[in-house]
């Protein structure tokens, strides 16, 4: 036992405290024989960090649940004016909220890229915990963009690269096809509006449009709200009025922006001479040029 004795004399008090007579002998035995792991501290690191990174996600959600219940990040409405409403700073809460998420953000891409998955293998429970973790947040940051702006096409580019770290979630899954099916309008989707409808029920209806996509001509007194049907550039459109100090819609125009007429192709181009069999090498590299000139009209 002397042996064990000087072998423990580096651990804490309160370590060798904790320990049973046997669990002592046993650490002692496994000290000094040079058995104690060299990755004890990185993998003490990681799990602390792993708790951070839980509690951190905890908080930020807590956030968003209480933004949420303010009227906080996704509830922006369309203005009368045409724009995506009066531009207002962010509360302290919001401020919070986005600083966490960023630090979360960051430190969560370390710690996946601290331990990778291996291509062919399968993924341990914490590495798919901590992919599921940054699906979430992807998801997250996709739904504020169709909430705010409507911006579908971002939304689905986030869900799709999220997928490719992520394929089996059934989750982002879902989101991407609800998110690609909303970002077109249908004409069965858009035969729910009419004359008669305020710019709320219009949105409750087919959603706000994207500000870019939202037109305001001061000079006649009316506002479009602009729907595209297809990634060519064909569009619907609600058009409103101004009644009693409220937008109130008085016509809904399908074919408002037909597609754009396709260019027409490009001539062919015109064949080349063929060079006289027994031309040498400097008339087949005269005949080449694209200026149809000979050598000696060249002004070069």
């Amino acid at each position: 036992m002397l042996a064990a004795a000087l072998c423990l004399q580096s651990l804490p008090l309160g370590l060798l405290a904790a320990l049973p007579l046997a669990g002592l002998a046993a650490l002692a035995a496994g000290a000094c024989r040079g058995h104690v792991e060299p990755d004890r501290p990185a993998r003490l690191a990681g799990e602390a960090e792993w708790a951070w990174l839980l509690a951190a996600k905890r908080d930020l959600d807590e956030k968003r649940a209480r933004l949420g219940s303010l009227g906080g990040p996704g509830a922006a409405s369309i203005a009368g004016g045409g724009a995506a409403g009066p531009a207002t700073s962010p509360s302290p809460l919001a401020r919070e909220a986005d600083a966490l998420a960023q630090q979360l953000g960051r430190r969560l891409v370390a710690y996946i890229n601290a331990d990778p998955p291996i291509e062919g293998a399968p993924l341990s429970a914490r590495q798919l915990a901590a992919i599921r973790m940054k699906s979430d947040e992807e998801m997250v940051v996709a739904r504020e963009f169709i909430a705010r702006s409507a911006d579908y096409r971002r939304a689905c580019e986030i869900y799709e690269a999220a997928l490719a770290s992520d394929p089996g979630n059934p989750r982002l899954r879902d989101e991407l096809a609800r998110a690609q099916a909303a970002r077109f309008m249908s004409a069965a989707r858009f035969s729910r509006v009419g004359a008669g409808m305020t710019a709320e029920q219009v949105r409750a209806a087919l959603g706000a449009p994207n500000p870019h996509d939202v037109r305001a001509y001061p000079d006649k007194g009316v506002v479009g709200w602009f729907y595209p049907k297809d990634a060519a550039g064909a569009a619907a459109a609600v058009w409103f009025a101004r009644r009693d100090g409220k937008l109130v819609a008085y016509l809904s125009d399908w074919s408002a922006l037909p597609a754009p007429a396709a260019l027409p192709p490009p001539p062919p181009a015109a064949p080349r001479k063929a060079l006289p069999a027994d031309a040498d090498a400097g008339d087949a590299a005269a005949g080449a040029g694209t200026s149809g000139r000979a050598p000696e009209q060249d002004p070069y």
